[in-house]
């Protein structure tokens, strides 16, 4: 033993002895204030109850009367505690047929051991603990507990039922039909007795069975001819694997089927040629899930006795495990051409019907490998619990976060730009993408069409296509244009009258320079003042034509304009909030604040409870902004950080928080906690707690 576990074994003696010491103290000042309750005081000493004269015939009488009252009202006393008792272990005995029924024989065992304890006169108490020991596989327990309980009541009938049912899976059959017998004896209750009687006929027929095999062959041994007889020194080494044989059934009543393994294969060891040995080994095998060995078995003990029904049984149940139904089928076959018992025929019939549907069903086979062969290689691990003094002192491993650098995406060997720089998709061609049916209507991004290549600038078709219908009357007006359009030409553009689009007169200009030019030939050859006066009044039809279409698109050039115009946004503030009253609110302000604002708002909460306002609302991306402007505005300014810095540690997430902050972040809050040192705006149990709820 070790220093550290000797230590431990005195400490936990030391610790019953100091219990054991408190609990006789107790007791003696019970006693005290027991024998103080029933001493009366010195002047009331002429009160105390005292023999009378025996001269005196009525005082005797009183007395006796009074002697008598008083051991009435002392059985009466002890007759309550005791329905007292009772009544507490019965609740204890429900409980622990509650868990008994629900299989958790243990606690059921701890709580009909409570019950033994409060009252120990019941004999169904012993009897039913009895039985979670036989669940368990505890069978000396189970032996000893019911011969209490008939020590307690000899009359108790399930007493005897259980130590029966243990000597009977213990292999001791001569003593399990001696319990049957008395049970007979016993009770007056017809199931039981009909029960009992069945389980008697089981029991003597095996015990018939063992006394014919005595003198006899084995039955899963061919039996020697007449006359001849076996080697004695043979026969010698068979009865001793007989008794390994012996050994072996005991283990396997009791289902310990890894004992039962090594008898019967010692059993094999010392006589090879007994086809029992290999039938009851190939039983273990099989509650074992070794199907492999077990098939083996069945095969070696089918060579040795083909006329011995039981391995077929075995057989068949690998073969069909494993999905070889026809084979299944043939074994169950010759088992019940072999086996001579009804109830085993009747059940390998049924047997029979179920693996003959299997096989005329379409379904494809199983499977050779079986996910309950897992069980055979497998074993449960429980769960350890080590005392403090035995588990590590070795602190767990701290695994450092990092940020994840981007890794750039190329297409047909052209890298795309990072998320940033990426135009947005317009909500309108993802909502046609998907077909959006939501009933919003969202305006589609006008695009550009160039229809240069259709109609070219020498062409007269885009001039005959986009102006207005002329006369010839029109063509006809003399020269002289009047006031108001010339007016409106040469006079600059007014407050409401919005200018001429240069582009359309430019456009007209080459327009009709382009005619003109095509019409050189004609031209030529007239005067120069009717070409002067034609132009003139061409212009002039052109100027008329300019003025007709702009008169329709004054408003979209005047709202394309004001869209055009940068304009302040009405959502953003230009003022320093006031303080918020809650955290809805202060995260509201806060989203819609820029940089400078901010710094000035988180400026001016000094003082305020930060812890309160933050709340649990409070995530990475938040955490990371305060930072930020803590860094780069309250230091330049020589502002006061402190007050943020205590109310941000306090918050309940900090703890997950500081585990997703990025190298950025905790750059900053070592510059803080320099900045916060040097101004000496905190002590050291401060800082060291903020170094240690964000850094560390």
């Amino acid at each position: 033993m070790d220093t550290i576990e000797s230590q431990l074994a005195v400490r936990n003696k030391c610790e019953q002895m100091q219990k054991s010491i408190k609990e006789l103290y107790e007791w003696e000042e019970q006693m005290k204030s027991a024998n103080t309750a029933k001493v009366q005081p010195a002047d009331n000493s002429e009160k105390k109850a005292l023999p009378p004269v025996r001269s005196d015939v009525k005082a005797m009488s009183k007395f006796s009367e009074d002697i008598a009252s008083l051991e009435k009202q002392d059985e009466a006393e002890s007759e309550s505690a005791k329905k007292k008792m009772m009544a507490d272990a019965e609740i204890l005995k429900e409980r622990g047929n509650k868990q008994c029924k629900l299989g958790n024989y243990q606690e059921a065992i701890e709580l009909y051991t409570q019950a033994i304890d409060t009252y120990g006169d019941n004999a169904a108490y012993y009897s039913n603990r009895a039985l979670c020991y036989m669940n368990l596989d505890l069978f000396d327990e189970c032996l000893a507990d019911c011969s209490t309980s008939i020590e307690k009541d000899p009359k108790y009938v399930k007493a005897y039922y259980r130590r029966m049912q243990a000597y009977e899976r213990l292999g001791e059959s001569e003593k399990a039909a001696a319990e049957c017998r008395q049970i007979l004896q016993l009770s007056q209750d017809e199931s039981e007795l009909n029960a009992t009687k069945r389980d008697l006929a089981r029991i003597e027929k095996r015990l018939s069975d063992a006394n014919s095999r005595k003198g006899a062959s084995s039955p899963g041994k061919e039996k020697p001819p007449k006359g001849s007889k076996m080697d004695p020194m043979l026969a010698l080494v068979k009865q001793e694997a007989d008794k390994y044989k012996e050994l072996g059934n005991k283990h396997l009543a009791r289902k310990d089927f890894e004992k039962a393994e090594r008898s019967y294969s010692k059993a094999i060891s010392l006589f090879g040629d007994e086809a029992i040995y290999y039938t009851n080994r190939s039983l273990c095998y099989w509650n074992l899930k070794d199907y492999d060995k077990c098939l083996a078995d069945c095969n070696k003990a089918i060579q040795l006795d083909e006329s011995y029904f039981r391995p077929y049984y075995r057989r068949m149940q690998v073969r069909e495990l494993r999905g070889a139904y026809q084979s299944a089928v043939e074994d169950c076959r010759k088992f019940i051409e072999l086996t001579k018992d009804d109830k085993q025929k009747q059940t390998a019939e049924k047997d029979l019907q179920r693996l003959e549907r299997l096989v005329k069903s379409e379904q494809p086979a199983k499977q050779v490998f079986v996910w309950s062969e897992i069980k055979k290689n497998a074993k449960l691990i429980k769960f350890i619990q080590k005392p403090p003094h035995l588990r590590s002192k070795k602190p767990l491993t701290r695994i450092p976060i990092k940020d994840v650098i981007p890794c750039p995406i190329a297409i047909d060997s052209r890298v795309l730009p990072p998320p940033s720089q990426r135009k947005s998709i317009p909500d309108a061609a993802i909502d046609k993408m998907f077909n959006n049916n939501t009933g919003e209507r969202l305006v589609e991004p006008k695009e550009e069409i160039n229809l240069e290549h259709l109609f070219p600038a020498h062409s007269n078709k885009l001039r005959n296509l986009f102006s207005p219908p002329t006369t010839p009357t029109e063509q006809r007006k003399p020269i002289t244009a009047p006031a108001a359009p010339a007016a409106a030409v040469v006079s600059p553009p007014n407050k409401t009258t919005p200018p001429v689009p240069v582009a359309t007169a430019v456009t007209k200009e080459a327009t009709n320079a382009n005619s003109k030019a095509k019409e050189g030939t004609s031209a030529s050859t007239a005067q120069p003042a009717q070409s002067t006066q034609n132009k003139i009044g061409k212009n002039k039809i052109n100027q008329g034509n300019q003025d007709s279409n702009e008169k329709r698109p004054k408003k979209v050039a005047t709202s394309a304009a004001a869209a055009s115009a940068p304009q302040p946004s009405p959502m953003r503030p230009t003022t320093i909030p006031g303080a918020p009253k809650s955290s809805a609110q202060f995260y509201t302000t806060w989203s819609g604040l820029d940089e400078n604002l901010r710094y000035q708002y988180l400026k001016s909460l000094s003082g305020k409870p930060m812890n309160t306002l933050l709340g649990a609302s409070l995530s990475n991306e938040m955490l990371s902004e305060l930072l930020h402007i803590l860094h780069k505005r309250f230091i330049p300014d020589r502002a006061e950080v402190s007050h943020v810095l205590k109310e941000i540690v306090q918050n309940e997430s900090i703890g997950i928080l500081s585990l997703m902050m990025n190298k950025t972040d905790r750059d900053a809050v070592a510059a803080l906690l320099e900045y916060m040192e040097a101004n000496n705006s905190a002590t050291k149990e401060e800082l060291d707690r903020i170094r240690h709820k964000l850094i560390s």
